[in-house]
């Protein structure tokens, strides 16, 4: 819970212990995901331009999971207090994203919005 914690800044004590508890319950989430996915997302966003355009980030095992896709995950299975709390982190961090890119008008509509941009 320690590594988990400190990469929720602005997230109640509450908050963190449900979304460890989520890392824990859902198959899709491995224990510490969340907060390192939280942190390569705001990473990603305020870094260097040039990064903008890499892939969103990867999952250390090598599997197609984003940094935005695994806080999708979160954001869609969590409930409450502790959903608006991390939707509100996260939505930060999208707005600085969104400022930042823009939309591309060839890309699949299909794919996750920050898929679509560049």
């Amino acid at each position: 819970m320690r590594e988990s914690r400190a990469h929720f800044h602005g997230i109640s004590g509450k908050a963190v212990a449900d979304v460890v508890r989520l890392e824990r319950h859902n198959n899709r989430l491995y224990p510490g995901d969340i907060g390192r996915a939280l942190r390569g997302w705001t990473d990603k966003a305020r870094g260097p331009a040039r990064d903008l355009l890499d892939d969103c980030g990867g999952c250390p095992c090598g599997c197609t999971s984003d940094y935005r896709q695994v806080l999708d995950i979160a954001l869609r299975s969590l409930t409450g207090k502790t959903a608006r709390e991390l939707r509100r982190v996260v939505g930060a961090v999208d707005e600085l994203f969104l400022s930042r890119t823009l939309a591309n008008p060839w890309a699949d509509p299909r794919v996750p919005w920050w898929e679509q941009r560049i």
